[in-house]
């Protein structure tokens, strides 16, 4: 019974073991690869701006409250 007992925490001692780190380095290409990426999908969408007709519409002009308006205030007049 005492070597179930030493074969059974041996086995949960190696399941509870982290996985080893990554190579050193690894985050720094990855991290270079996500800039590298996002820098090209950046000029991407740049050019694709550039290249796509600009749509003005022009500026709607919404009358405002005239000044001592207390009802633009949330009071009532009177």
């Amino acid at each position: 019974m005492a070597t179930w007992s030493k074969l059974r925490s041996g086995v949960r001692w190696l399941l509870r073991r982290p996985e080893p780190p990554p190579p050193p380095g690894t985050g720094q290409r990855i991290q270079a690869a996500e800039q590298a990426a996002a820098r090209r999908q950046l000029l991407t969408d740049a050019q694709a701006a550039r290249t796509t007709p600009q749509h003005c519409q022009p500026t709607e002009i919404v009358p405002t409250a005239a000044l001592g308006d207390e009802t633009t205030h949330g009071r009532a007049e009177g």
